[in-house]
């Protein structure tokens, strides 16, 4: 092999790598756009107003102390928005679609199944949305339920603090946040949970995440807006 031919292998190499990497980033883009798109095909929207529609399992909310839908789509800076009542807007929120649903008993709840989580070590998840609306509205509250990999989670933030909190992951058996003292509604419901070191270990369940929802807020479940039939805001972040 010639010296030229020797000295212009590493950097014939060395672009041939720069280029490779940036195939590999740009497929991994296209990807990710293809499966934002995946997500979210086949969601249309129903802005004829309804009743409300059950949920909870398997599904991750926030609930507002406030009945101004638009200024809790405001804060959280929803794009591409559109009306939808809680049909559309539930099924929506199974899809990746973030839905700030009409009033309930005072309550306005911002429903999203696949909102980041507590469960990743290095995420904050879904505190710092929590904060903003605490402070912006006074008090709000966080809530989540997955029985596959038995993620459990209630968090309540005053102006901007998070003043109880608590969530657990039992495909880990980890509580993954104990913040604050008991509520006065968990120790009446008898919801004192120990780790899964104890003799005999209590962890929470999804039953659990409706009652304090409703103890604290709304239960998705079962509550209702009081017979009025109304329609909802759906974007995304």
């Amino acid at each position: 092999m010639s010296p030229i031919v020797a000295a212009a292998v590493p950097a014939v190499m060395f672009f041939m790598l720069i280029f490779g990497l940036w195939r590999f980033q740009k497929n991994a883009q296209r990807g990710r756009s293809a499966g934002s798109r995946n997500r979210q095909a086949g969601v249309s929207f129903d802005a004829a107003p309804d009743m409300p529609v059950p949920f909870g399992c398997k599904c991750q909310w926030y609930a507002v102390k406030t009945t101004d839908t638009r200024a809790v789509a405001d804060l959280l800076k929803l794009a591409d928005r559109q009306r939808a009542n809680w049909r559309t807007g539930i099924d929506g929120a199974y899809r990746g679609y973030y839905f700030v649903a009409p009033p309930v008993r005072g309550w306005t709840l911002v429903v999203n199944a696949s909102m980041p989580d507590l469960s990743a070590p290095e995420a904050a998840g879904p505190l710092p949305t929590l904060a903003g609306l605490s402070l912006a509205f006074g008090e709000a509250c966080y809530f989540a339920t997955h029985r596959v990999v038995d993620y459990q989670a209630w968090i309540r933030s005053s102006n901007g603090e998070i003043v109880r909190g608590y969530a657990y992951l039992g495909e880990r058996g980890e509580t993954l946040l104990d913040q604050g003292e008991l509520s006065r509604e968990e120790r009446e419901a008898n919801l004192a949970f120990t780790g899964m070191d104890a003799e005999e270990p209590v962890s929470p369940n999804e039953a659990d995440v409706l009652r304090m929802a409703g103890l604290w807020s709304v239960d998705p479940s079962v509550d209702s807006n009081g017979g009025e039939a109304r329609a909802g805001v759906v974007g995304i972040r």
